[in-house]
């Protein structure tokens, strides 16, 4: 799982900010649910990030991203620009690199992986193994030399690219822990994106029977009104014309003919409400709350299917969710039977008041200036030194207690709109 992640210069984000999931110190609250152990680390199984509308939450889930998708694709060719995005609002004329950094447990292994990049080149980059009782650099670069390599790697060096990173040479070349760290990546850490149907990985679930029996129970005690599911290739019509051009584009690659798609089954009633049989519905047509849950709980149960251990993130993860089935599901994240870890951002300031630590709440804001910053409530001091376990983040943070809460002058909202002629008012 995900111990640490930082970043620096990158969109909102000027200066170096941290994402830990390492329990806080002598915080002993929830911990037989809310945490667990991995190799040397005590981790937290949920952590929630909270701020107002362009404060940076998305941002920082964007570079974690980003960094995945760095180290699983190689540049095509030396002149492949990168996807350099600095924070933009100073007056700075040199290009500052931006800094991704993250610490990871794989198998009964701990790792810290970081990079730094213009949009020309990698400037720095690093791979360690964290030990109980130090760390061992199995890579080291700066720009295109190596102070610490081994001798065995100096070929795979010498062929890569400047706008390529190391560790993907790496693994091609059946480094070890390159390929685990690979494989962490490719594997482990896993983003649930809601702006897509189900994906098809995640579809074919629905073909293993005992996984469908879960899913279903799943969805019944959740109050949704569907009694079954089933999963259908569905023919893909696909003009000429764009047949012509994807061909052009990747000449050789087969196109399909169907795309897995999911339907939902409802009972059907006649007039008098008596039931007269079922209705398949696709799930696109359904609604964006039920399409939301079909891929949170079918990403719970890959996981599980997948040997565990697995980071999954969520942005915005409430939306489109009623507030009591956000926080069973956040209930769920934090229970014993969970052996994953997720990180969500939201909006929903009553999910505060769930049965949270201090140290799973970060607060995300953006200054005057347009950095945005990370804090979490466990580095308050009020919040660590209170012995009451029933205290309400949500109100202190309405407070101001904790900052990151949006000023919303409703007056001025709509003088503005007052003096731009649009208040709606008769001629």
């Amino acid at each position: 799982m995900l111990i640490d992640f930082s970043l620096r210069n990158f969109g909102s984000i000027k200066d170096h900010m941290s994402l830990s999931a390492e329990t806080g110190e002598r915080l002993s609250r929830l911990k037989e649910t809310n945490t667990i152990k991995e190799n040397y680390s005590s981790l937290l199984k949920n952590l929630i990030i909270i701020g107002p509308n362009g404060s940076g939450k998305s941002t920082l889930i964007e570079a974690i991203k980003l960094m995945r998708e760095m180290v699983l694709t190689d540049a095509p060719n030396i002149t492949t620009k990168l996807p350099y995005n600095p924070f933009r609002l100073n007056d700075l004329k040199e290009s500052i690199p931006t800094v991704f950094e993250i610490k990871f447990n794989f198998e009964n292994k701990a790792y810290d992986y970081s990079f730094s990049y213009t949009s020309d080149s990698i400037v720095q980059e690093e791979l360690k193994e964290l030990l109980k009782s130090g760390e061992k650099t199995i890579f080291q670069r700066n720009n295109q030399e190596y102070p610490i390599l081994d001798h065995s790697l100096i070929p795979v060096a010498e062929s890569t690219k400047k706008n390529s990173l190391f560790l993907y040479s790496a693994q091609n070349a059946n480094n070890h822990d390159a390929i685990s760290a690979f494989r962490w990546f490719q594997d482990n850490l896993i983003f649930v994106d809601d702006h897509q149907l189900i994906p098809e990985n995640l579809a074919v679930l629905m073909n293993n029977s005992r996984v469908k029996t879960e899913f279903l129970r799943f969805l019944h005690f959740a109050d949704f009104n569907i009694t079954d599911v089933n999963f259908h290739e569905v023919p893909m019509v696909i003009p000429k014309r764009v047949q012509d051009v994807m061909n052009l584009l990747e000449p050789g690659k087969k196109i399909p003919k169907a795309i897995p798609q999911l339907f939902a089954v409802h009972k059907k009633y006649n007039s008098t409400g008596d039931v007269v049989g079922s209705q398949e519905i696709p799930l696109s047509n359904e609604s964006r709350g039920t399409q939301k849950i079909f891929l949170i709980a079918l990403s719970i149960i890959n996981a599980q299917l997948n040997g565990n251990g697995k980071t999954i993130l969520f942005d915005e993860f409430d939306d489109s969710l009623h507030f009591a089935l956000s926080k069973a599901i956040i209930q769920i994240f934090n229970s014993t039977q969970n052996k994953n870890q997720f990180i969500m951002t939201t909006h929903e300031l009553q999910l505060l008041n769930a049965q949270l630590r201090t140290d799973q709440i970060y607060l995300m804001e953006k200054d005057f200036q347009g950095k945005s910053s990370l804090s979490s409530v466990f580095d308050f001091k009020d919040s660590r030194d209170t012995a009451r376990h029933d205290v309400h983040y949500m109100k202190r943070y309405v407070e101001g207690r904790f900052g990151a809460f949006p000023e919303i002058s409703v007056n001025e909202m709509l003088s503005a709109l007052d003096a731009n002629g649009l208040s709606g008012k008769r001629k």
